[in-house]
């Protein structure tokens, strides 16, 4: 055998890797351009990230069907990953539309922001892409880092730092338990490629479930699964708002990624376990955040414990671990995207009204002064509780008629119940807003950006409940690809 053959250097496809390399040299741009000016000029970051993020997405768009595997098989360029990108670059550029303005006002966006969103974006471009547990890890770390640093970035306010480094510590765990996971899974295969290890039949499954059980924990910190939430809540209340509006979604969609690459490769005898351990852990997610969050006076922790709960009907329908579940995960992971992000940002634009706090109280008669802002903001609420003809019903019908297909009615009769609970808070704030009279004026208009923003997506919650076939055309097919791999 020559040395040509035991030395086998690929080239780079890098076709498949050009979105993530646009948005890599976007956040290095940002990154330069902020160590050059001692004040970096937001308008400057801003335009500099949307013009980066615009070609990413662009080429996203012009080469969905680029299908592929490049750097020795540890990235992958398919339509789950494809379409999990759109939404995260296109959510990103969304939100840049209401940074500006919240920056004048609270001051508490600096010039890091631009680069560390660029190189979270990044990381869960990457988390979308790969079933090799290193590079997964690697693309974890990246984007923990980043969200850390963007969670304390109101430098004057304790909340701030407190919740920071809540999801410092809890942060650090989760990545010690995924890399502990991904360890005992390589001394079981002897492979770091999901496919393989799960693939592979030894007699001694041990280090098998005991790597799963490490990774997936590791995971469930970071999406905030009850118990291991304690982070989220404080994180997603101290972060500047238009920070909790990108980890509620991107967020959510990056870390869910490696999750749902998983559930196509459970085996047949670890399906039982799989249902039991994962069902449960849906189970007490949705229950305790939708009860905690009816007690909730801060309407921005309230919808932290709301995301919570949808983290829980997420995981119901990776519980079912089948096509009909995959479908319906990935829809509602998309769905919750952009009705988690509109909920938040209505926020972001409310919280430049000086006396504005969130409290519930700051919500009565808010149409009498913010009619546009009030009718945005229930429609992100009945989204959020799943009433027709939003998004979210659809989101959570498939979820249900998932666990009816895989037999699971225990947890499907709980979802109704959590349901249920949700109907409290997310009505009260209905009736707080177009019931009650207020008598001190709200001054907080959206720019035009900002309204033709919050419009989009309040559209899109309702045309995709009214034509779902819009999304599912792209997911069915998507979902089936994952199952035949």
């Amino acid at each position: 055998m020559e040395l040509k053959d035991l030395i086998q250097i690929e080239i780079p496809k890098l076709a498949l890797f050009v979105p993530e390399l646009i948005v890599l040299i976007t956040g290095f741009l940002l990154f330069s351009l902020d160590l050059i000016y001692k004040r970096l000029s937001h308008t400057l970051a801003i335009s500099v990230s949307v013009i980066g993020y615009t070609l990413a997405l662009l080429y996203l768009v012009f080469n969905f069907d680029l299908t592929g595997e490049t750097f020795y098989g540890l990235y992958i360029r398919d339509s789950f990953s494809s379409l999990l990108q759109f939404f995260m670059i296109l959510l990103t550029i969304i939100l840049l539309a209401f940074t500006l303005q919240y920056q004048r006002f609270k001051r508490s966006l600096y010039g890091e922001f631009y680069y560390l969103l660029a190189f979270s974006l990044f990381g869960g471009m990457v988390l979308a892409s790969s079933y090799n547990l290193l590079l997964i890890y690697i693309a974890l770390e990246a984007v923990s880092v980043s969200f850390y640093i963007l969670t304390a970035l109101q430098r004057r306010d304790f909340t701030s730092k407190e919740g920071a480094f809540k999801y410092l510590i809890l942060g650090g765990l989760a990545i010690a338990l995924a890399s502990y996971g991904a360890v005992f899974l390589y001394i079981y295969a002897g492979s770091f490629d999901l496919r393989h290890v799960l693939h592979f039949n030894a007699p001694d499954k041990g280090f098998l479930i005991l790597g799963l059980v490490f990774f997936l924990f590791g995971l469930a910190i970071k999406i905030g699964v009850v118990p291991f939430h304690f982070w989220l809540p404080d994180a997603y209340q101290g972060a500047p708002t238009p920070i909790t509006a990108y980890m509620s979604s991107v967020g959510k969609i990056a870390f869910f990624a490696p999750v749902i690459r998983v559930m196509p490769l459970v085996q047949e005898g670890f399906h039982n376990t799989w249902v039991l351990v994962v069902g449960t852990l849906a189970v007490i997610t949705f229950l305790y955040g939708n009860f905690v969050a009816l007690v909730q006076k801060d309407v921005k922790r309230m919808l932290a414990y709301s995301s919570i709960a949808h983290s829980g009907y997420i995981l119901a329908g990776v519980s079912v671990a089948s096509a009909i579940g995959l479908k319906a995960v990935i829809y509602f992971l998309l769905a919750y995207s952009i009705m988690g992000m509109l909920g938040f940002l209505v926020l972001a634009v409310l919280e430049r009204s000086g006396s504005w706090e969130n409290k519930l109280e700051d919500f009565d008669g808010l149409k009498y002064s913010q009619n546009f802002m009030a009718w945005v903001f229930a429609i992100a609420l009945l989204s959020l509780l799943g009433v027709p003809p939003t998004v979210g019903f659809l989101a959570k019908a498939l979820v249900f008629m998932s666990l009816a297909y895989g037999k699971l009615w225990w947890i499907g009769i709980l979802m109704i119940v959590g349901i249920g609970v949700s109907t409290g808070y997310y009505l009260r704030l209905i009736v707080l807003m177009f019931m009650k009279e207020r008598e001190r004026r709200v001054i907080a208009n959206p720019t035009g950006f900002e309204k033709a923003s919050m419009i989009l997506m309040a559209a899109s919650l309702l045309i995709l409940g009214i034509l779902p076939m819009l999304l599912w055309n792209y997911i069915s097919p998507t979902s089936e690809m994952l199952f035949r791999r």
